[in-house]
Parts: C-alpha cells; sequence; structure tokens
C-alpha cells in the first residue's frame, strides 16, 4: 500500500505483514476516522488464505488482519463458497460494506460487536459491483449482469432494483450527490445515467466521444459529476443543470486512468493510470478549470488538461510517477492520497 502527500509531494509505502501469506491488496476505502480499510487478493500461485478484510491505521502505520465468516459463524475455506470482499466503502457508523460477487451477496461488516452479516441480493448472478451511500446510510450498488441498479435499507434489511431503460448497458461504478441522485456510468452503452429515488426515473445521457468505455465515477461539492473515459484516455465532466459535457485528455496517451478520487476542499481531482507503460498518479485541478462563478475558466480547452500554475492560490497540476500499477484511489481527512500497487512476481 502506498501513501502520497501532495503537500510534499512524496511517496510512502507501508508494506503489508510478511506473516499474512502471499496476498496483496486489491481495493481500498477510508473510515471517518482516517483507518483505512482493503480487501485482498492472493496471487495465482498461492494458496494462502485472501479471505479477510485489511485494516491500516495512517497514525502508528501498524496494519490489522479481519477473517470473515460465513453465515454459521464458521470462518470460509476454500471447499466452500468464499466470501470475498470486492467494491468496499465505509459508511458514517464506521461499518464496512463490501460485495461479494461470486455469492451474488451485500456484506457489512462492524467490529463494534456485530461482526459480519451478510445478504443475498435477490436477483441471481447478477454480479454486483460498484457501491456507494446516500446521506440516509441506503447502500446502493450496480448490477451488471442484470442491468439494474440495487438499493439495500439497512434500517429494514430490504433491497429495491430498478430496471436500467437501455439494455445491455453494463452498469459499473456508482456515486450519490448532495442531493440524494444516484449517478453511474453504462460501460458497454458508453453513457453515463441519472436515477432519483424519489420519483422512480432513470435519465440517460450518451458521451461525446464514441467508444470511450466509461469506467470510474465521482461528484464534487457543487454538483457537478466527474468522470472516467477508459478507452479515450479523457477526463470527463458532466453539468447537470447546463446538461451539457466537457473532456479533457490525459497528458500521457493511452494511461487506461482506472480509477479516481475528489478531494473537494482542495478542488483536485486524483486518478490513477493502470497503463503498465504509465505508472503514474495523476491529478487535475478543477480550481483551475472553473472561475470563482463557477463557470469555465478563461483559456481552458475542453480538449486538454487545464494548468493549475496559473491560478494564483492552487496548486500545480502535475502527474507523478510511482512504481506499479494503481488500482483504486482513496483521499482521507488530512487529504493524503492512498492507493494500492501490484508488482508483478520475477
Amino acid at each position: 500500500m502506498t501513501m502520497f502527500d501532495p503537500a510534499k509531494k512524496a511517496f510512502k509505502v507501508y508494506q503489508l505483514p510478511s506473516n499474512w501469506g502471499n496476498v496483496a491488496p486489491s481495493l481500498v476505502a477510508s473510515g471517518p476516522n482516517g483507518t483505512v480499510w482493503f480487501s485482498v487478493r492472493r496471487w495465482a500461485a498461492s494458496e494462502d488464505d485472501a479471505n479477510f478484510l485489511g485494516q491500516f491505521d495512517p497514525v502508528t502505520g501498524s496494519f490489522r488482519k479481519h477473517p470473515l465468516s460465513n453465515d454459521e459463524g464458521e470462518v470460509s475455506r476454500s471447499d466452500a463458497i468464499e466470501v470475498k470482499p470486492e467494491d468496499l466503502l465505509v459508511d458514517g457508523n464506521g461499518v464496512v460494506w463490501f460485495l461479494s460477487p461470486n455469492e451474488n451477496k451485500l456484506y457489512s461488516f462492524d467490529t463494534s460487536g456485530a461482526g459480519l452479516r451478510g445478504f443475498t441480493i435477490p436477483t441471481p448472478n447478477c454480479y454486483p459491483r460498484g457501491i456507494a451511500v446516500d446521506q440516509a446510510g441506503n447502500i446502493w450498488f450496480s448490477e451488471a449482469n442484470e442491468n439494474k441498479i440495487g438499493k439495500f435499507d439497512p434500517s429494514f434489511m430490504k433491497f429495491n432494483e430498478y430496471e436500467i431503460p437501455t439494455a445491455f448497458a453494463n452498469p459499473g461504478m456508482i456515486a450519490v450527490d448532495g442531493a440524494g441522485k444516484v449517478w453511474f456510468v453504462e460501460m458497454s452503452a458508453n453513457r453515463i445515467g441519472v436515477f432519483y429515488p424519489d420519483l422512480i426515473r432513470f435519465d440517460e445521457a450518451l458521451l461525446p466521444t464514441k467508444g470511450s468505455m466509461p469506467n470510474a465515477i465521482a461528484t464534487d461539492g457543487s454538483g457537478k459529476i466527474w468522470f472516467l473515459e477508459y478507452m479515450a484516455n479523457k477526463i470527463g465532466l458532466f453539468e447537470p443543470t447546463q446538461s451539457r459535457f466537457k473532456e479533457f485528455t490525459i497528458p500521457t496517451p493511452g494511461s487506461l486512468p482506472g480509477d479516481m478520487v475528489i478531494d473537494i476542499e482542495r478542488g483536485r481531482l486524483w486518478f490513477s493510470e493502470t497503463n503498465t507503460e504509465a505508472k503514474k498518479l495523476g491529478m487535475l485541478s478543477i480550481e483551475a478549470v472553473f472561475s470563482s462563478d463557477g463557470t469555465l475558466a478563461s483559456g481552458t480547452s475542453e480538449n486538454e488538461m487545464p494548468d493549475a500554475s496559473k491560478k494564483s492560490s492552487g496548486g500545480v497540476s502535475f502527474t507523478a510517477p510511482y512504481i506499479g500499477l494503481a488500482l483504486m484511489v482513496t483521499v482521507f481527512g488530512t487529504f493524503v492520497v492512498f492507493f494500492l500497487r501490484f508488482r508483478r512476481k520475477m
């Protein structure tokens, strides 16, 4: 696991404990107290247990391993269906929620006493992915195989599922804005979609660049929607109030942007470049994109990354190189960026 401090422009690597076996971090999320949670996966030739969640304390630099148990309270083994965490988040109460696509389940993990609880998604083999939480504590996710958006209400332990209008859209990552609208990418349909829970209604918008394959999405503090275009090598922006798109080309050609996170207070969008030839963590200055009144800043091209160095108060827009492959990034309270990296075994 690697940390990048934007203020110092410095990286720091934290090695997983050696007694955890031949495993590597997979996906990462930060909690309300700054604790970093992550899922793991074993290397292809390894038989080591990867059936657990990892917890990292940035203050002490210490790791903690949380084995996962099935509904009967027994630790899942390789001879049974394993609890394999994929996309995860930490809600405002510190509860970890994650998806286990091979089981078709949503799980919660509460270290305060409730432990691990599994909830079977109603539609079989829906392959859940992408996960977000709204202000009411509801958990939202995509159902890639069934072309649906799912919702789980923890208060009533109840699922609701909503079918996306465009067939074979292949929904992926998902985000909830401040108004409670649920935004998601449609990877095969080359669209972004939005679901209005109060109206039980969908809207969809076709992306300007053909075949761009949107694969990650996030909302900023002003209600604008940001997304990555995996095949087009761009960062996309959608302004809902004006129904308008903007796209910014990433300087490194063919970088294959993988995931992103927005540092709202500093106005920065961080993204991973997953092409092994790119080996970079990228940053787009949202402050440089827009002027103080929220309009597109003078001299900003919709086809190029903005140069934040032209702003008097902002940081410098840059892409910082690192060794490895960044899979997901997350920002916690001190604006430090955590990301995960894999290195091939020799």
